[in-house]
């Protein structure tokens, strides 16, 4: 007499060869679906990342231009027998932008010895990048000491990469209006300076599209002055 199979026998023997398999797929399955979804989180961090890094940067440029043009001077303080130094504030097209030639009380002295004070000759202006021709950069000059040409010489540093244009506008409290372009030296603008400056920086966003950011700021010496005891008069140019 043949004996019954256990219905429970086959259970407890395990899976099957087609069983594992199925179990197999389903697993690799979730294992790429879950990798995927890793890499593309990752990558959205990484975009995260770079796209703050990116406006932070241009941020700070905006912040630090923004502190120094505030600190502009014009200064009447000249031996006019012996022109050593020169003030400025003004502007010239420069690879379809302005270029901001001043002078300012924003210099910092990092050595307590140091035979320097807090002015110093500043420049903002767009150039070319040294490694990609392609790619534009604006550029931050200073020179600590104010002589002749307050337009040349100092050390120019990359201030924010990948800045396409550098726009300014410029408040003229006299005729209350707006204007594109500024000089101290000229007969409109002689030893003056714009009550308000708006900074326009031109680049582009994480897309490669067009993008603008903006900042306003103002002057505090809105006119030439000169240092009371100094033994110089006031000169004409």
């Amino acid at each position: 007499m043949r004996r019954g199979i256990n219905p429970g026998a086959r259970a407890a023997g395990g899976f099957s060869l087609i069983e594992a398999m199925v179990a197999v797929s389903i697993l690799a399955m979730i294992g790429i679906a879950s990798f995927g979804t890793i890499t593309r989180s990752m990558d959205a961090r990484e975009r995260a990342t770079q796209m703050t890094d990116r406006y932070g940067e241009l941020r700070q440029a905006l912040a630090r231009m923004s502190q120094e043009i505030s600190q502009a001077f014009l200064s009447m303080h000249k031996d006019y027998s012996d022109p050593r130094t020169a003030t400025l504030f003004a502007t010239r097209r420069s690879l379809g932008s302005n270029r901001l030639d001043f002078t300012s009380f924003s210099h910092f002295k990092y050595m307590a010895d140091a035979n320097e004070c807090d002015q110093n000759e500043l420049s903002y202006y767009i150039e070319v990048d040294a490694k990609d021709p392609k790619q534009k950069n604006l550029m931050r000059r200073e020179q600590n000491r104010i002589d002749e040409h307050p337009d040349e010489g100092g050390r120019a540093q990359v201030l924010a990469h990948d800045v396409t244009a550098l726009d300014f506008l410029f408040y003229d409290a006299k005729t209350d209006r707006w204007e594109e372009n500024w000089d101290s030296t000229s007969q409109d603008h002689r030893n003056r300076l714009p009550k308000f400056i708006k900074i326009v920086l031109t680049t582009t966003d994480h897309t490669g599209k067009p993008m603008k950011l903006s900042t306003k700021t103002r002057t505090f010496l809105k006119e030439a002055i000169l240092i009371p005891g100094s033994g110089f008069a006031p000169g004409i140019d």
